[in-house]
């Protein structure tokens, strides 16, 4: 710890105080009594303990709680390069000024050595010792590692944040024992780790923009070739509906702009800058938005913090909440007219539940209800089914633009300005396009971009990871090539701090990236690391795909549900990125080895998932359910075979809100928001009774048109 930071914590603690004013006053005297040429090449941090030694974990963290303004590497190369004289205290610099009188009055030469020097530092050394048990000891009277006690402001110091990164990658070289299923409230997540993890997530706007990617991949591509895509139409129109668009924009006032990326929203035409997408001509220009970007309050997160732990007391979750909405901004979509909403989502409901009419749906989303989230979403998703993937990207492009005209612009997809909670209906929502968004961006070969918002999609709820993230991040991450960020990211609390967050996809990425590195030797504690974590998924590989000796497995596991999930899961792109038979080979005598020899397998990964007296909203029957979410909406039909049939029929699983949050409590039913729940009752059931009437008409209709029929042709009676 640098002296600055030291005399900055004189005012904070008195027992430091007095420690600093028996010991550290002599030090300043000594240091500023020397002279000029000495301090250029004198090092201040020389007399510290070594950076990497045992203790330096622990000044690691007194380093967060006591908000260090500067990297010790950062300050110790400005110190060699151009060193400056800190200050000290008014006491300190009337002694020192003593002392220069006295050395004048005894014409001593200015270059004469300092004495004393080992004796100097041996007394800083016992210094540094005493302080750092003083921090300890001062750290566990006042619960300073608790996050409730860290004022707001200190989360967002750079200087913490990179000081807990270096912390823990140290401490998170092995994958810790907790258990997510037993820890649905996430306690044992630090949650100032998230602030050191904001670089995992997405840091530049501009590349969730494909033609940012295409600039890249073709030099010579010019603005105005990306302007042409940009002025093409979305989905398939006639020129006379393209021609009233187009007067009908000269109406709306602020309607797109010179770059696409102006709209008008709110109250007197107010313009709001898009980020995430651009105005296609064949949109229907309109005054306002549909949606609202709402901050949550503290009651709404006390709401949702009680859903995710039904078991915990309710002062431990108030007090976990604290923390959580000093240091994270959650936020939820709100419609700005909720009676046309209700009445929008009623008559999707009807059109795709209960009287499932893909033409009904077609003219609604045509017509009536140009920017309704889940008609877009579901008529995307009727037209790739159909072959027909020429207005799919069109139809995701304005659903993704619906939340864009909501989003505030001081909001970043760093995993801390910006969550939003899964248990809303319109959160869900903007879930679910970004994940359709990312399968079409990887079908049109933008997989850097895909990767990008793969990591904006994590970032919207980075510990409950609602769509499942880990299972296929790996997938984008391999095809653009991030070796270095899939070894980093996986050192760090978001894969350490559970066991299933270790996921047996970017465990195998890590290793396919160590070896493309260069780096065997990690590349091998990898996968033994893997195989502690993943045993039955990994000896499942190593004998269907690998071709592996049955007879070198010594110890023999049944694979649960979870297991032949997870592995389906990722056997499906094993192949696309295992090309090198070089790297196959490396595998596969990496595992022989481990599984010959049982190297400390654990196949105890979920046993607390068999305990019925614990219940997490975050498993379904001992399987993860983002795990199954993303089974689900990957559309793979030997994935979905996996699933287990009981899933099918106990669970809804609507296509447009895949497994929604189901309430663990009472109070919670109140707060978990689904389609039903935001349906008009009346409306609903007028169309029910309007599309029963229709069906008892056409019933008439085909009864009359029969008896015509037979009595037109008796011949066919006595047939």
């Amino acid at each position: 710890m640098s002296s600055r930071a030291l005399r900055k914590q004189q005012n904070d603690a008195e027992l430091l105080e007095s420690i600093l004013n028996s010991n550290a006053t002599t030090k300043r005297t000594t240091q500023q009594q020397k002279p000029k040429a000495n301090m250029a090449t004198t090092n201040i941090f020389s007399l510290m303990d070594d950076y990497n030694s045992d203790d330096s974990e622990d000044v690691k963290d007194d380093a967060e709680e006591f908000e260090l303004h500067k990297d010790v590497a950062d300050e110790e190369n400005e110190a060699i390069a151009a060193p400056k004289i800190q200050l000290a205290s008014k006491k300190s610099r009337k002694k020192a000024n003593k002392g220069r009188k006295n050395k004048k009055k005894d014409n001593k030469p200015v270059n004469e050595p300092q004495s004393d020097t080992k004796d100097d530092i041996g007394n800083d050394e016992e210094l540094d010792k005493i302080i750092r048990e003083f921090q300890k000891s001062y750290i566990n009277t006042t619960n300073l590692h608790h996050d409730d006690d860290i004022d707001g402001d200190e989360f967002v110091t750079a200087s913490e944040s990179e000081s807990y990164d270096e912390g823990t990658r140290s401490s998170t070289k092995k994958t810790s024992n907790h258990n997510l299923f037993t820890d649905p409230g996430f306690s044992n997540f630090n949650i100032r780790g998230l602030k050191a993890c904001e670089r995992f997530f997405n840091t530049d706007i501009r590349k969730l923009d494909p033609h940012t990617e295409y600039k890249l991949l073709f030099d010579d591509i010019s603005a105005k070739s990306l302007e042409d895509i940009d002025s093409v139409s979305s989905v398939s129109i006639s020129p006379q509906q393209l021609k009233q668009i187009q007067r009908l924009k000269r109406m709306v006032k602020n309607w797109g702009g010179r770059d696409r990326r102006t709209v008008p929203n709110g109250p007197g035409n107010s313009p709001h800058r898009l980020r995430l997408t651009k105005v296609r001509d064949d949109w229907i220009p309109t005054q306002r938005g549909e949606f609202k970007m709402a901050l949550m309050t503290k009651s709404e997160v006390m709401d949702w913090q009680l859903w995710m732990s039904p078991l915990d007391w309710k002062d431990v979750v108030e007090e976990r909440v604290g923390s959580l909405h000093k240091f994270i901004s959650f936020y939820k979509f709100e419609s700005v007219t909720p009676d046309i909403t209700r009445k929008s989502l009623s008559e999707f409901y009807v059109s795709v539940i209960l009287h499932p009419d893909h033409e009904a749906l077609i003219s609604l989303i045509s017509s009536r209800y140009p920017y309704l989230v889940p008609g877009l979403l579901q008529v995307a998703l009727i037209a790739i089914r159909q072959g027909d993937r020429s207005n799919t990207n069109g139809l995701l492009q304005r659903a993704l633009f619906v939340f864009d005209r909501a989003l505030k612009t001081t909001v970043q997809f760093d995993g801390v300005k910006c969550q939003l909670p899964y248990i809303y209906f319109m959160n869900r929502q903007f879930y679910l396009t970004i994940f359709r968004y990312i399968q079409a961006l990887g079908q049109r070969g933008a997989v850097g971009t895909a990767s990008e918002w793969t990591k904006v999609l994590w970032s919207l709820s980075p510990l409950e990871d609602p769509l499942g993230c880990r299972y296929f991040i790996d997938h984008y991450l391999l095809l653009n090539e991030e070796y270095q960020y899939i070894i980093d990211v996986a050192k760090s609390p978001l894969f350490t701090t559970y066991k299933q967050w270790y996921t047996l996809g970017f465990s195998l990425a890590v290793t396919l990236s160590l070896i493309r590195l260069g780096k065997l030797k990690e590349a091998r504690q990898e996968i033994e690391k893997n195989a502690k974590i993943n045993t039955a998924c990994l000896m499942t590989l190593f004998l269907e795909h690998l071709k592996g000796d049955v007879s070198q497995v010594q110890t023999t596991i049944e694979p649960t549900e979870r297991d032949i999930l997870e592995f389906k899961s990722y056997v499906t792109r094993f192949q696309h990125h295992w090309k090198s038979t070089e790297e196959v080979n490396f595998l596969h005598d990496e595992l022989s080895r481990i599984f010959t020899n049982s190297i400390d397998l654990d196949s105890d990964l979920d046993n607390a998932a068999t305990n019925d007296d614990v219940e997490s909203p975050f498993y379904i029957d001992g399987i993860p359910v983002n795990l199954l979410r993303f089974a689900i909406l990957s559309e793979e039909s030997s994935l979905m075979a996996a699933i287990p049939k009981r899933i099918w029929s106990n669970y809804e699983i609507y296509e447009f809100d895949v497994l929604p949050p189901i309430p663990t409590t009472k109070e919670s039913r109140d707060v978990i928001e689904n389609i039903k729940s935001l349906i008009n009752e009346s409306e609903l059931i007028s169309s029910q009774a309007e599309a029963l009437q229709n069906e008892e008409i056409l019933r008439r209709i085909q009864q009359l048109s029969l008896q015509e029929y037979m009595e037109g042709n008796p011949q066919e009676l006595d047939i």
